[in-house]
């Protein structure tokens, strides 16, 4: 997975594509994790995506709360403007960059650490997967920037944990971070343009296909 993402950041064409959306994105985040679901006789519920209920919507408003005020207020309460006008351009790719991120380590890892060791070993577990990752994107690779992603990372599975490990519940928390992230550091991620929002575009549509033939499937094999 790091490997992918490295390679992908190398390049500024097709290929960047080929590695992030279609290899990490698609591949190994999605469509391998369904597989190994399947053979075990799993489906989505499994990996978190379940409804919503008050407990749910209870732990995403204090967590996004929590975290998107703490970044949001201190910059408003000095008097700095919050560069709006460079989001457009991102949010298609951060949709999707999310979903990979969430759907991978807390519907996935988590999930599987938990039953074998344990709630608290995989959120910290998890936590520290998700910081490592980012070993793959050349602007988040400084001791610092891992630091403050290993406790986002925690955060992230402890919001999943405390949710009854929804996944919408850690998506939902994990996005907006997201984009205040991009807000403040744009030049740490890979850079955007039309044609990255173009592809993510049809990549959450390829996604959003993969998902319901795999339901599809599952309903089918359990009728």
């Amino acid at each position: 997975m790091i490997a992918l993402i490295a390679l992908a950041c190398l390049f500024e064409s097709a290929a960047y594509y080929l590695f992030y959306n279609l290899l990490y994105g698609l591949g190994v985040s999605v469509l391998l994790p369904l597989c190994m679901a399947a053979k075990r006789g799993e489906g989505l519920a499994e990996m978190g995506m379940k409804k919503l209920g008050g407990r749910q919507i209870l732990v995403l408003c204090a967590f996004c709360l929590f975290s998107v005020g703490g970044q949001i207020i201190p910059k408003l309460a000095a008097g700095e403007r919050l560069p709006w006008e460079r989001l457009p351009i991102a949010v298609l790719p951060l949709v999707m960059t999310t979903f990979f991120e969430e759907f991978f380590f807390r519907g996935v890892v988590q999930m599987r650490l938990e039953k074998q060791f344990g709630s608290t070993a995989a959120v910290v577990a998890s936590g520290l997967l998700f910081s490592l990752y980012h070993l793959g994107y050349p602007g988040f690779r400084s001791v610092g920037d891992l630091a403050l992603l290993l406790a986002v990372g925690i955060g992230f599975a402890l919001a999943f944990r405390l949710s009854g490990n929804n996944f919408f519940v850690a998506y939902f928390v994990n996005l907006p971070n997201a984009f205040l992230t991009y807000l403040f550091k744009q030049e740490q991620f890979p850079h955007m343009t039309a044609q990255s929002t173009a592809w993510a575009g049809a990549t959450i549509a390829a996604l959003a296909a993969i998902l319901l033939v795999f339901a599809k499937h599952r309903q089918t094999s359990r009728a």
